[in-house]
């Protein structure tokens, strides 16, 4: 039994024994009265405590909301700002690089010395850039970039020029190699630009272009991004 039953059930059982019918019922009448002012008063304090709780519960919400409505968009459109601001630094710190394709060579145990040489050679006999201008021509890196296991022989090259006019005159003379060369000379990009780059020009491959002519168009990778050139 409930202690508090219990205790109800010891006093009306004393009261039976020491008083008379109509006293108890008085007494009976008294106890039920302050019972029922006690739980008034309980109910009171909890109906009291409800309500704070709903007002703080409702201060909270009006705060989240002052931050969703005036912070968080700053935040955001300061995150897309950056965001931007780093693409343009990483495509600018990019704009002297050409990653070429298909030039031959011992990636494994390749030295950039002698990736230097296959690049300068692949130059002069691939892009008929003559050998005068070649010698000219200064890198400031040249090395082979990781590739899969069936590239050992063609690993991709990534070339940085010291300027950006030699940059320009081997893009656009490997801009003319013949379809089918296994050959590639392109803009070394960030990944988000070549994704957005291979999705717009594969939208525009597939509405523009005619069936017929879309045979003519040439497909290269760069970082296994296929893309459109």
């Amino acid at each position: 039994m409930d202690p508090r039953e219990q205790e109800r059930y010891e006093t009306l059982k004393q009261m039976y024994e020491s008083k008379s019918v109509s006293e108890c019922f008085a007494s009976l009448h008294l106890k039920l009265e302050g019972d029922v002012e006690t739980l008034r008063t309980e109910v009171k304090v909890l109906r009291d405590n409800v309500e704070n709780l709903e007002s703080h519960a409702k201060l909270m919400e009006d705060s989240i909301k002052d931050v969703h409505n005036t912070l968080l968009p700053d935040i955001e459109e300061k995150i897309s700002t950056e965001e931007k601001e780093r693409l343009k630094l990483e495509y600018w710190g990019r704009k002297w690089n050409l990653v070429i394709s298909g030039v031959r060579g011992s990636p494994l145990t390749e030295m950039p010395k002698a990736t230097d040489v296959y690049v300068r050679s692949f130059f002069e006999k691939n892009l008929e850039i003559t050998k005068e201008r070649i010698e000219k021509m200064l890198f400031q890196a040249v090395h082979r970039l990781p590739g899969k296991e069936s590239d050992k022989e063609k690993r991709k090259i990534i070339v940085r020029f010291n300027s950006l006019i030699d940059r320009d005159d081997v893009l656009a003379a490997g801009m003319k190699l013949k379809r089918g060369s296994g050959y590639s000379v392109v803009p070394d990009v960030p990944p988000s630009v070549a994704k957005q780059r291979f999705n717009l020009l594969n939208e525009i491959f597939r509405r523009a272009l005619p069936s017929s002519e879309q045979r003519n168009v040439h497909l290269v990778y760069i970082k296994d991004i296929r893309l459109l050139c």
